[in-house]
C-alpha cells in the first residue's frame, strides 16, 4: 500500500511539472501575427451561387480561406485549407447580386482584413427545373425536366380534397402532405401509387437542400383504378416462337420471375442460357384478360451493377391469342396477334456516358434504384395499343448491358421479378 501511495504521490508531482512546462494545448498563442489578407482572383456564377477564385499570399501564418456571407436570414461561413483555390457560396433562391466578405485565418482563427466581392448567382434549380403532374393508373406522376445540373431535389407533393379550391388563394387551400420523393435525375418520372380515385386536388413544387422552393403546380386530377395481377394465375406459355430456350432450369427458373419472394438467391431469379439469340423474348399467361398499366421490374439484387447480363432495353407486347406463326415481315417476327405496349431503356439517375456507354462508377441513388427496381409505363400517347386488352404477355430483351457493349448476338439474361399492374376484365383461372 506504502509503495501504491508513494507512486500515486509521484505521478501527481510529475503531471503537474509538465503542465507548469508545457502549457495547455488549447492556449492560444498571442505571438502570431494577423495573416495577410488573400487576393480574390476571379469570380464565376454558378446556379444558385458563385465559385471565388483566390490566391494565398506568401505568409507562413495563413492556415486557410473562409467566405462570410447571409444566406436566407443567416451567417454562412464557408472555409477552405490554404491548399485550395476555391471557395463555393451555394444556397441561393434567386439571381440577386450578393455581398461576400473573403478572409484569411490563421491557427487561432483570426482573420484578416475581409475582401469584399459582389456574386452574381446564376438561376438555381428550383427556378429552371421544370415539372409536371398527371393521372396515372393508381395514383399521379411528377415528370422532373432539365434537371442539368443534377442537383439533390424533394419534390413534395400535396393533396386537397376540396377541387373548388384550385383557383382560391393559396392560404385558403386544405393542403395534407401526400409524399415527397427524392431525385437528383436530369428527366425522370415518380409516381405515387395506392391514392383512390377520386377527383383530388393535387399540388406539386421543388425543395433543394437549403430550403428554397418553386412555384407550385396545381391540378385536379383523378387517379385511374389500378390493380395488381395476382401471379399465382401467371403460368409460361410457348405458343411455339419463343427463343429463349432454357426455361426449363432447376436454378434459375422461369417461375422466378413471378414467385414474389423479393430476393434474388437462387432459385429466386431466372438465367437464361448464355448462347441464346439477342433479341430474346418468353411469354406469360396472366390467367386473366386486362389492360396493362404499368410493369415493376426487379433484377438480380446487388449483382453486377450496371453491367453484365441485367437488361438495359426492354420491350413488353401483348396478345389475346398469339398462333406462335412466324411472320417475316412483321417485327421480330411475331404473329399478328401482337402488338407493342412499349418499348424501354433501363432508366439510370446519373446517367450514361455521352456515347451511350456506361460510367466505371455508380451513385447511391443509381444503386438503389438497380436494387429496388424499376416501373415501366405503359403510354398509350405514344404506343396506340399500349392499354388494349390483352392475355398474354411478351417480355423482349432487347440487350442487356453486356450485349450493348459488345454488339452480341447471343448472350445471357438474368432477371429478378416481373410484376404487372392494371385493369382486369375477366378472369380464367
Amino acid at each position: 500500500m506504502k509503495k501504491l501511495i508513494y507512486c500515486c504521490v509521484l505521478l501527481f508531482a510529475w503531471l503537474s511539472f509538465s503542465c507548469d512546462e508545457a502549457g495547455r494545448i488549447d492556449q492560444i498563442d498571442d505571438k502570431i501575427p494577423v495573416p495577410k489578407p488573400a487576393e480574390v482572383t476571379e469570380v464565376i456564377g454558378i446556379p444558385g451561387g458563385a465559385v471565388i477564385k483566390v490566391k494565398i499570399p506568401n505568409d507562413d501564418n495563413i492556415k486557410g480561406i473562409v467566405a462570410t456571407y447571409e444566406r436566407n436570414g443567416e451567417i454562412v461561413n464557408t472555409k477552405i485549407s490554404r491548399y485550395l483555390d476555391s471557395l463555393i457560396v451555394v444556397g441561393y433562391a434567386d439571381t440577386q447580386p450578393r455581398d461576400v466578405e473573403v478572409s484569411s485565418f490563421n491557427v487561432n482563427e483570426v482573420r484578416s482584413t475581409p475582401v469584399k466581392v459582389t456574386i452574381n448567382p446564376l438561376p438555381p434549380a428550383v427556378q429552371t427545373v421544370e415539372f409536371d403532374i398527371e393521372e396515372a393508373f393508381g395514383g399521379v406522376k411528377i415528370h422532373i425536366m432539365n434537371n442539368t445540373t443534377n442537383a439533390d431535389l424533394a419534390v413534395c407533393l400535396l393533396a386537397d380534397k376540396n377541387v373548388s379550391n384550385i383557383n382560391a388563394p393559396e392560404e385558403s387551400k386544405r393542403w395534407v402532405e401526400v409524399t415527397t420523393l427524392f431525385t437528383a435525375a436530369e428527366d425522370i418520372y415518380l409516381a405515387r401509387r395506392g391514392l383512390e380515385s377520386v377527383e383530388t386536388l393535387f399540388g406539386v413544387y421543388i425543395r433543394d437542400r437549403w430550403g428554397n422552393k418553386s412555384d407550385m403546380i396545381s391540378k385536379v386530377l383523378t387517379p385511374l383504378e389500378e390493380s395488381r395481377l395476382d401471379k399465382k394465375k401467371f403460368r409460361y406459355f410457348n405458343p411455339g416462337d419463343d427463343n429463349s430456350y432454357s426455361t426449363n432450369s432447376s436454378y434459375y427458373p422461369i417461375h422466378s420471375l413471378w414467385d414474389d419472394s423479393g430476393v434474388s438467391a437462387i432459385p429466386h431469379f431466372y438465367a437464361s442460357d448464355g448462347s441464346n439469340p439477342m433479341p430474346q423474348w418468353l411469354t406469360i399467361d396472366l390467367g386473366v384478360r386486362a389492360k396493362i398499366s404499368r410493369i415493376a421490374k426487379m433484377a438480380r439484387i446487388d449483382y453486377n451493377i450496371w453491367t453484365g447480363a441485367h437488361p438495359r432495353e426492354y420491350e413488353f407486347w401483348g396478345s389475346l391469342a398469339p398462333t406462335g406463326q412466324v411472320v417475316p415481315g412483321n417485327e421480330h417476327g411475331f404473329d399478328d396477334s401482337w402488338f407493342k405496349l412499349g418499348y424501354f431503356e433501363q432508366p439510370r439517375p446519373s446517367g450514361y456516358n455521352p456515347d451511350g456507354s456506361v460510367p466505371p462508377t455508380w451513385t447511391p441513388e443509381d444503386r438503389e434504384i438497380f436494387n429496388i427496381g424499376t416501373e415501366f409505363e405503359m403510354d398509350n400517347t405514344l404506343y396506340e395499343n399500349a392499354h388494349d386488352e390483352l392475355r398474354y404477355l411478351r417480355v423482349v430483351i432487347i440487350n442487356t448491358f453486356a450485349t450493348w457493349e459488345t454488339k452480341a448476338k447471343v448472350g445471357q439474361v438474368q432477371l429478378g421479378e416481373i410484376t404487372p399492374f392494371g385493369q382486369i376484365l375477366e378472369e380464367y383461372r
